[in-house]
This record gives structure tokens, sequence and C-alpha cells, in this order.
């Protein structure tokens, strides 16, 4: 397949074209006009693909093609015949490439690291999606830095990082993306030293560095808004959002408001940057539920409506996530109850009375609250003229916003979908998939549908034109979801934790 940008010549002697080069020149037009999924969230990093037809029901059993792949949260970065990931198994990283027609696996390159970063139980060192054009792939893995290969697989340039970025407990998050000709990576740090990099795609020549202070660890991929007047790199980070210009890295604009910790990237369409962020914890609203007060009780022997701090076994966790299911790893709370319990007994009475628990609940609200923002474009004397609205209700934790047809969607774990108007920020629905469990894929979009894969292994399709949700499909694959899908052609390329998928209609 050509490759976009490509163009076809030939040199006939006759006035007239033949049919063989008529056939010849169509080939060459569609490949120029095929839209590909180049990064994670596809073209532009919004997971809205204007030209694939995927299919709405498919299942393991009538898949075009099925290939087992090591684990990895990496999504498919699809372009011409080539799929491109990364794997981790056995203490190995990988940079790998597939055949996009059977599924074959093309070429895997080791790359080979003084030593693994350190992750979360339920993250993995292969985390980065990679990112593509029409000459190279580059990858990103944290442990190493940037790789970029030729679609053959040829080593044509790499970039070690020495300097490893600390993310605590979870690892990595961030994607490179493809903006002009460079290749931009963020790189936030609890460690001091975050920053923003551009890179020359061409030969791997850092382009800018732009520090990023008193930024701590993310796990936002940047996202670049292209509106008229120019284009601009939009990365959410701990507290803030910020703008920055292509061209030298400089910092345009910037929004606070923003929880500690953010993983969603922001979502675009014409008029707004739309971006949020959970709280500490996985927090999606403004107040806590009462379960964590109604699981302690659950320890009081003595009946006196305290929680006697010796009365809590050493290794009991709170369920801050009781949506996810038992066993994962990311429904426990990692905090050692005693000692949470020691810092909010204010008496002194060996005790936590309810009192206690929920004035530091409050404390802990206003400390950081999850939001969502809707962002105008333009110059702003101050940065909260540039807020259309904001909401605080059902945030994600991982998934990154979309919008499309006029609507902003959010799913966030046991299967919660919330639908808003993009310009009011008026909820139109806020209801259950069906589907209950964690999400950690980003939604997807194509024909007015949009895709919304489970940890569980479902892909839930719904009509995006609705104002009420209209579930059109459950795909049950029965195995664990966490990367995001790709949407290419006719074909929709799922990668779980087990295989990879490529389903089309027939």
């Amino acid at each position: 397949m050509n490759s976009p940008g490509s163009s076809f010549r030939a040199d006939y002697p006759c006035s007239r074209p033949t049919p063989l080069l008529v056939a010849l020149l169509i080939a060459a037009s569609c490949a120029c006009s095929q839209e590909f999924w180049p990064q994670f969230r596809g073209p532009n990093g919004q997971g809205l693909s204007t030209s694939a037809l995927p299919p709405l029901t498919f299942s393991k059993s009538n898949a075009v093609w099925s290939v087992d792949v090591p684990f990895g949260h990496s999504s498919p970065c699809v372009w011409g015949n080539k799929i491109f990931l990364t794997s981790f198994d056995s203490q190995q990283l990988e940079c790998r490439a597939y055949d996009r027609d059977t599924g074959k696996l093309l070429w895997a390159k080791l790359v080979t690291v003084d030593k693994i970063e350190h992750t979360h139980p339920f993250s993995n060192p292969a985390s980065a999606t990679p990112a593509a054009d029409a000459d190279h792939v580059i990858f990103y893995v944290a442990s190493y830095g940037l790789l970029a290969y030729t679609h053959e697989g040829k080593l044509a340039w790499e970039k070690k990082l020495a300097q490893q970025v600390s993310r605590g407990q979870y690892g990595s998050g961030t994607s490179p993306v493809l903006c002009n000709e460079l290749v931009v990576l963020a790189l936030d740090s609890d460690e001091g030293g975050s920053r923003l990099l551009a890179f020359k795609r061409a030969n791997g020549q850092l382009s800018w560095e732009t520090p990023r202070p008193l930024i701590a660890a993310g796990w936002s991929t940047p996202v670049v808004w292209n509106k008229a007047g120019g284009s601009e790199i939009v990365l959410l980070g701990s507290k803030k959002l910020v703008s920055y210009n292509p061209v030298d890295g400089r910092e345009l604009w910037s929004v606070p408001g923003f929880t500690v910790e953010t993983a969603c990237s922001p979502a675009l369409d014409a008029d707004r940057v739309f971006a949020c962020s959970a709280g500490l914890g996985g927090r999606s609203s403004l107040h806590f539920e009462p379960s964590a007060w109604v699981q302690l009780l659950q320890l009081d022997a003595n009946k006196d409506g305290k929680i006697q701090i010796d009365e809590v076994p050493d290794d009991f966790r709170l369920a801050m996530r009781p949506e996810l299911p038992e066993g994962h790893p990311g429904r426990l709370l990692p905090f050692n109850v005693r000692d949470m319990l020691r810092g909010i007994d204010e008496d002194k009475d060996g005790a936590a009375s309810e009192n206690e628990w929920k004035k530091a609940e409050q404390g802990f609200e206003q400390s950081d609250v999850p939001v969502l923002m809707a962002l105008r474009p333009g110059q702003f004397p101050k940065s909260e003229d540039r807020v259309a609205w904001t909401y605080g209700k059902g945030i994600p934790e991982i998934p990154s916003p979309l919008a499309y047809d006029g609507k902003l969607f959010l799913i966030r774990d046991g299967g919660l979908l919330q639908c808003m108007d993009t310009q009011t920020g008026t909820v139109l629905y806020h209801e259950r998939l069906g589907v209950p469990g964690g999400y950690a894929a980003s939604p997807v979009a194509a024909q007015h549908r949009i895709y919304l894969a489970s940890q569980s292994g479902t892909i839930t399709v719904i009509d995006a034109r609705s104002s009420t949700l209209s579930v059109l499909a459950r795909n049950s694959l029965e195995e664990r979801i966490t990367a995001t899908p790709a949407l290419v052609a006719k074909t929709i390329y799922v990668r779980t934790d087990k295989h990879l998928f490529a389903f089309s209609d027939k």
C-alpha cells in the first residue's frame, strides 16, 4: 500500500489513459486519502476516524484473524500494511510489527535496558503507544528512551533519556505524539526535572526542551490543537493545563485548578479544549461516597460507634474503588489504615470517631477536587476568563474524554457513561452501560458510533447522535482489555491481554 503523500508517475507515450493506468491512479488516490491510526487515540490523538467503517457486531469466532501477543498496555498503531506495538514478557521489552492483512509477526526488536522501570501491578512497562509516519515508527520505552525504526525494522535513530523519570508506584503512561515534523514527548517526574521535549522525526535531533517547574508525575499524553491562527501543543499535568508553541516550546497560556494526578488526555473540537482529572484514589466526584466509613464500622468489635486503632488488622485495606471486582489491583487503597486513623485521631483517645473521619474527608476533598473544564481559544487577560464551563461529577480516572457530534462522552469505572453538550456543559444523560467493572481504554468513534471497551473484555457500541443512551451492540471477547482499540478502513483492531484481533464486516 502506498503511503499518504506518495505520488504515482506514469511515463506513457499514449495520450489516452489505459484501463491499467486508470486503475493505478485510482489506487494511488485511495492510498493518499487513506486515514490510518498513527498514534495513541488515532489521528490527532482524538479517538476519531472520519473514514473508517468498523463493524457493529463481532466476536472471537468471526475475527478476520487473531494472533497471540505478549502482554502490554500499548495500543495498536496502524500505518500502511503494518501494525506496531510494544510488549513486555519474561522481563523482556520488545518493539513489534505485525502484518495488517494476516496478523503475522513481521519483526520484533529487543530493547536492552539496564533496569526495568517499576510499575503498579495494574500497569506495565510496555504502556506507551508508538507514533508512525510514512518513513518511521517511533517507540517510547520509559526504561530506555526513544527508538525510531523504518517500517521494515531497521533502526533509524535512538535517543537514550538517561534521566529516567519517577512516577511512583504507577510507572509511565504518556505516549509520543506527532506535530508537524516533530515528535513530542512529555516527561513529568516526582523527583524534579519535569519537561516537554520535541525531537525532529527524521533524525531524532533535539529541537527544543521546555522545563515544567513544579509539575509532579503525570500520565497524560499531549494533543495538538489545530485551529485558526495556528497549532498549539496542549498538555494536562498536575494542577494545571498548559499550551505550548510547537515552533520553540514557549508556553502560550495555562489554566490552573486540576488535581495532583492526571491521566486523561484532553479532547478537542473546533471551539473548545476539554480536560478532566479525577481526584487521588480515583475519586470521580466532589464528595466521597459514605462507603469508607461503612467498611470501617465492620471492624467496630465493641460496637461503640468508634474505630479503635487496635481493632484494625495491620493488613486491612479500604476498597476505595468498590465498583472494581475483587482482586483488581486498583480496587484497594494502598495505604495502611492504622496510620490513617492515628493521623485523624484529634483527641488522642486511641480511636477514630465518625466526626473525625468526616472532617478528614472534607479537608481532603477541598485539597484535590475532581474537575472537567471546557476551555476557549484566543487571548484572555486572566486564565479564568478562558473557562467556558466546569463540571465535577463522574470524572474518569484513566479513559480520556471524547468530543463527537456536538457531545462530550466520559466513561468511568462501573460502566458509568456521561454525555454532555459541548457548548453548554448540560448533562444529557448519565447512565450505566450494563457492563460493570473497570475501564482503562479510551472511547473511539466512527460513523456516529462510539466503541467503549471494558477491562472485562466487552466492547459496547452506542449511537453518538442520540441524546439518550442508545446501546447498539455489546461484543464480548472474554479477555481483558486495557489498550485503546484502533479504527482503520472497515476494521477495528483490538489488543487484549492475550491476543491482537482484527474484526471486519464480511
